[in-house]
């Protein structure tokens, strides 16, 4: 560690120590030593503890582990918080954003959203403090713009969509300041994904034109032109929204290149269905749309969350043609599933479509009185939007 970081140290701790209300260096190492727990080793009395002290403050030194904590215990910081991120703390937030993944796969974005932006306003908060070592800065914004769009994600999962728009905005900053052009793009499709979900199309459009200009990787383009064909959709443009999705097939054919960044391997043909039964639904084509919806669920059959998101898409669609036979067979399905449901965007738009079949005359009895019960069982609406 260098010198100049080692007097950045001392000052924070200095500065700790002298707000209000102000304590002698005695007092603090009286603090530090009540706030050892059982599994601290023996620390040196208050006479050789505030000596130590006076040479952190100067930056001679700097807190071992040991103290460390003690510091993070007298303070109410977290450990992180009381010494300068290094080249560790990097990769403490780089494994915990791969966590953050694991974990969504499993629980989805509401469950693990409370998790991932606490992870992301650390970070953030130590790169706008600049209590980082220089060196690892450029490293660390990368790994924090990375944080911030899974955070960002599992916002728009948990369908809290104002705190996911916020959150992107800064993950995307991050992101451009670190010369993550990787991470940038991937910021670029979300906010372009959200502009759709919110109806916002000409936005979105902006936003994918703006990047098709460029010599993309294969799959990078394949889900911008995915993005802007959905704007065009939503805009009505029948002929050049399903020409966008026809240039998105093509860039689809070949395998993963090396150009192709590591997020996406999501990025396949059954993303490009998914994402062209919606557009179909936005151009009022239902029926088009139900065999892809049912192609999509097919290929996700027996998994834990776009499973569901697509159950409750084709759902809709089977609403919206009245096939009401295959909506009771999919909504028996649903009831197998509504128990391990969480808020988000799936119980929101379960909700509607429950709503819609109760408003609809010629729907069944059958399927009216399944689609009130499981209304009442879906989790509360998210309170964010």
């Amino acid at each position: 560690m260098s010198t100049a970081d080692k007097q950045a140290i001392g000052a924070r701790l200095h500065a700790e120590r002298e707000a209000p209300p102000r304590r002698s260096r005695e007092k603090w190492a009286i603090l530090l030593r009540a706030a050892a727990g059982p599994d601290t080793p023996n620390l040196p009395s208050v006479e050789s503890l505030a000596d130590m002290i006076k040479q952190w403050e100067r930056g001679t030194h700097v807190p071992g582990p040991i103290y460390r904590p003690l510091y993070a215990r007298v303070t109410g910081k977290s450990e992180a918080e009381g010494h300068l991120a290094d080249a560790d703390f990097v990769e403490a937030v780089r494994r915990t954003n791969q966590d953050l993944v694991r974990l969504d796969a499993l629980w989805g974005g509401h469950a693990v959203f409370p998790l991932a932006l606490r992870a992301f306003r650390t970070a953030n908060h130590i790169l706008g403090a600049g209590t980082y070592e220089q060196k690892v800065e450029r490293d660390l914004m990368a790994a924090a713009g990375e944080a911030g769009e899974i955070t960002a994600w599992l916002a728009y999962d948990a369908d809290r969509q104002a705190q996911s728009r916020q959150i992107v905005h800064e993950a995307l900053m991050l992101s451009r300041h670190a010369g993550d052009r990787d991470m940038e793009l991937f910021e670029l499709t979300h906010l372009a994904m959200q502009s759709l979900h919110l109806h916002r199309p000409a936005e979105a459009l902006r936003i994918a034109t703006g990047v098709l200009d460029e010599d993309l990787p294969p799959r990078v383009a394949a889900i911008f032109e995915i993005r802007h064909g959905q704007a065009l959709a939503q805009l009505n443009n029948e002929e050049r929204a399903l020409a966008s999705f026809d240039k998105a097939k093509s860039a689809l054919l070949g395998s993963i290149t090396p150009r192709d960044p590591h997020w996406t391997w999501w990025v396949n043909e059954t993303e490009l269905t998914r994402h062209k039964a919606t557009a179909l639904t936005q151009l009022g084509q239902w029926g088009r749309a139900v065999p892809l919806h049912e192609r999509v669920v097919e290929d996700c059959r027996g998994q834990f969350l776009y499973g569901k998101l697509d159950l409750a898409q084709l759902l809709n669609a089977l609403v919206h043609v009245r096939d009401w036979h295959r909506a009771e067979e999919i909504i028996s399905v649903i009831a197998g599933v509504v128990d391990s449901m969480s808020r988000g965007r799936t119980a929101n738009l379960l909700r509607k479509i429950f709503d819609q079949i109760g408003r609809t005359d010629d729907a069944p009895s059958t399927v009216s009185d399944a689609a009130s019960e499981l209304s009442r069982l879906l989790p509360s609406a998210a309170q964010s939007h």
